[in-house]
């Protein structure tokens, strides 16, 4: 998957995470699920209507996350509240997992 984003270097679970963030938002698109229902997986790949969300998918999300590392950064009363709640979900996630495994 990194060969999609030519030279730069990302980890796996960077390059996981971007594409399944998109995906899950692209699920939002209702018209976009029934193409897919309908449609060859040939043609849906090629469809403009799923290519224009794709782009509007990314934007969106960059706009996002530089909007909440910027928050992050800032030095506001947000900062501990912010590393609260991930220790929280990684808590949860580490725990899930040790009982999964």
């Amino acid at each position: 998957m990194n060969d999609l984003f030519g030279a730069e270097s990302f980890s796996a679970s960077q390059v996981r995470e971007f594409v399944q963030g998109r995906v899950q938002r692209l699920h939002a698109y209702p018209d976009l699920v029934n193409q897919a229902k309908v449609n060859s997986k040939k043609h849906f790949m090629e469809s403009q209507d799923f290519q224009a969300a794709v782009t509007e998918a990314v934007v969106d999300n960059q706009e996002a996350h530089n909007t909440m590392a910027d928050y992050f950064f800032s030095d506001g009363p947000g900062i501990s509240a912010v590393i609260m709640a991930l220790a929280d979900a990684f808590y949860e996630a580490a725990i899930d997992q040790r009982t999964d495994g």
